[in-house]
């Protein structure tokens, strides 16, 4: 079965004086049917395989039968089935045989000597580990940014929580406002028309107690004799003459429900745009280079000198300080307004979905970038050679940005003036974003917020 160590089969044959002094030492029956060696990193001893392996299953473990050393099973170093040494190494198959095996099953293969096939063989793999352990370090970095990405996600998760929180307390605390404004003024209304017929009735129980008294009295001297009823007569009779008007009830006394309930949700969200903003156009965090710092609204981005540990996300720009709009579009006119005002380095537009994020960007239309930019007090167009802006009459503050996905075309303008600044007509993109950059540290570039209007059809 196996010949291992360092007594080769055929040495163990040749010593012996005949196949009969081969006895085998565990039955002391038989000859050696198959005989093997054990180890000489052990014992050495030598047996009938069949019969060492059934001593061994009997035992339940690898020891010598005859000095009771522990035996691992080596290397098989012989051909099993010729009990030859293995000394050649078939290129074809990828296998070591024997000098019967090369002459007999391999002899139109290409074969080596075990010493060079050896040799050949390490380098092979040595040079095929290359690739391997270099794809080794490329997960190595993926887990790294992996457990990096992790770790960005509960921060995000956390940030963002607080901020959901902190918008909705703005809005509850906004109701919370205009439930007791709306109470206060229940409750004032409930006041003054209380008091209006309070003093109504106090009104009307004077008349009416002026009233039963009159009445009392004239009835009291209707009953009394001739000649005294007529003495008085003139007086009473003129206690008659005062009649009071009928009573009439005050208009407008009870309360205004309708001015309390009509249509409350919809007045209440009118008077909430006093306290919310739009803006189209929102900035994608996921998107900015490391460099930048953007407001909790995601409407500023402002560039510093400090570097912020961020996941290198496929989606992240690693190098410019570059970042995109939160949404992309596919059809459609939209518009939106950047503030650029004494910000000196900007740039402005729109970048196909499918730009690079990785690495330095030419910014022109034929790598997907429909833009304008400033930067050392000009103003040009980035087309291929850039153009300056010949139609700018004065600096601007704001840039308004009009994208025509349907016309494929982008227009930039100064909406101080009526005239575009620049327009691209040569816009062929499935789908584009907002595109900023900016490496002015002392300013940053602020999206716009639009005015917001509740038309209300009749």
């Amino acid at each position: 079965m196996w010949t291992t160590g360092c007594t080769p089969l055929k040495r163990l044959w040749r010593t012996a004086r005949s196949p009969s002094s081969a006895i085998c030492r565990v039955s002391s029956r038989e000859v050696f049917s198959v005989p093997v060696v054990l180890s000489c990193h052990t014992c050495g001893c030598s047996f009938c395989n069949p019969c060492l392996d059934e001593f061994w299953e009997q035992q339940g473990s690898a020891i010598c039968p005859l000095c009771i050393t522990d035996y691992a099973r080596g290397p098989q170093r012989t051909c099993e089935e010729h009990r030859d040494k293995l000394k050649i190494f078939c290129v074809t198959d990828l296998q070591p045989i024997c000098d019967y095996h090369w002459s007999v099953d391999h002899k139109d293969h290409k074969v080596y000597p075990i010493a060079e096939a050896v040799v050949d063989c390490k380098e092979e793999l040595k040079n095929a580990l290359t690739p391997l352990k270099e794809k080794l370090q490329l997960y190595k970095k993926a887990m790294i940014i992996c457990d990096q990405t992790a770790e960005h996600i509960k921060n995000q998760v956390e940030h963002t929580e607080r901020q959901i929180k902190d918008e909705f307390e703005t809005l509850r605390q906004f109701l919370r406002d205009e439930e007791a404004a709306r109470l206060h003024a229940l409750k004032a209304e409930e006041d003054q028309k209380s008091l209006l017929i309070k003093e109504k009735i106090e009104e009307m129980s004077n008349e009416l107690m002026s009233l039963s008294n009159t009445i009392r009295t004239v009835e009291q001297e209707m009953r009394s004799q001739d000649i005294p009823f007529l003495q008085n007569y003139k007086d009473i009779i003129k206690r008659t003459w005062r009649m009071p008007l009928d009573p009439k009830m005050i208009p407008g006394t009870l309360i205004d429900v309708a001015k309390h309930l009509g249509s409350v949700k919809f007045n209440i969200w009118d008077k909430m745009k006093s306290i919310i903003q739009y803006t189209p156009v929102t900035l994608d965090p996921n998107t900015a280079a490391s460099c930048f710092i953007l407001s909790e609204d995601l409407t500023v981005v402002q560039c510093c000198s400090q570097v912020f540990k961020l996941p290198n996300n496929p989606e992240r720009f690693d190098i410019s300080a570059e970042l995109l709009g939160s949404e992309g579009f596919c059809s459609g006119r939209h518009s939106w307004e950047v503030e650029v005002k004494d910000n000196t380095y900007w740039v402005i537009g729109v970048a196909s979905e499918s730009i690079n994020r990785k690495g330095k960007n030419v910014l022109t239309p034929a790598e997907g970038f429909w833009t304008i930019r400033f930067r050392n007090g000009e103003h040009k167009a980035c087309t291929a050679p850039w153009a300056p802006l010949t139609m700018m009459s004065k600096e601007p503050q704001v840039i308004r940005v009009v994208l025509d996905m349907d016309r494929g075309k982008v227009t930039f303008f100064d909406p101080r003036e009526r005239t575009p600044l620049y327009t691209f007509t040569d816009l062929i993109s499935p789908r584009v974003f907002p595109y900023f950059c900016t490496a002015c540290k002392e300013h940053p570039l602020r999206l716009l917020p639009v005015r917001l209007s509740a038309d209300v059809e009749h």
